[in-house]
């Protein structure tokens, strides 16, 4: 690649790790302003961190640029948070399960990082990470339409993960144009765009029902129903 592709990559980079800095941040701001977690279903935060924790660990292994991939330990810190909230307000905090797998997780990605476990394994788990985060952002979506509603989810979180999924498929052409994960941001950025569609209906829906000439329709129909 020429130079100036090189040199729009690293400020594209730059922009994508700036941003993701604020990824969830309006969704965790949301929670806790609404003190609630509905719609949003742990499974699919279980994906997610298994997902990011596999991206993460695959790039610091192979010794990529870091420029390329600062971004997942980064949005990592944050769904750890989201991750804490979501369990605070399902009162699920005080259960034994939830320490016994923070301590295997933790043990699983030293062994990564100081190389007892072998980077080899890693190259087999990334085909998983489209699929997981395909499965996540799937259960996203069931999450909202199961509750019919999406005033716990933040669009802002959404439209800049479609930003940098799209912006990533660029960076990581120039840098490597390793196909993997490629493949993985191409789905994610797709993925994001049905969750924000999603959420934006039941945003919509939830506006309109709450609008008092709607009520007053619907008032009147059932009167009339009932007459």
């Amino acid at each position: 690649m020429g130079a100036a592709a090189n040199n729009f990559a690293q400020v594209l980079s730059t922009v994508t790790i700036l941003s993701c800095m604020f990824l969830k941040v309006p969704q965790i701001m949301s929670m806790r302003a609404k003190k609630s977690a509905e719609g949003i279903i742990i499974q699919a935060l279980i994906m997610e961190v298994v997902g990011f924790s596999i991206m993460t660990l695959y790039n610091y292994t192979n010794r990529y640029a870091i420029m390329t991939y600062l971004e997942y330990p980064i949005i990592l810190l944050q769904v750890y948070v989201m991750f804490y909230h979501v369990l605070m307000y399902e009162n699920l905090l005080a259960k034994p399960v939830v320490p016994l797998c923070a301590l295997a997780y933790v043990s699983l990605v030293s062994g990564f990082m100081l190389n007892i476990l072998p980077k080899d394994l890693l190259s087999y788990m990334m085909p998983l990470c489209p699929p997981l985060s395909g499965f996540a952002k799937i259960s996203y979506m069931y999450g909202i339409i199961k509750a019919e509603n999406a005033d716990a989810v933040s669009l802002t979180t959404w439209v800049i993960s479609i930003s940098t999924n799209l912006s990533r498929i660029f960076t990581v052409y120039v840098d490597s144009a390793d196909w993997k994960l490629m493949a993985n941001f191409f789905i994610s950025s797709m993925l994001s765009v049905a969750v924000l569609i999603t959420a934006l209906y039941y945003k919509r829906q939830t506006t309109v029902c709450d609008d008092p000439r709607h009520q007053r329709r619907k008032a009147a129909r059932s009167r009339v129903h009932t007459d």
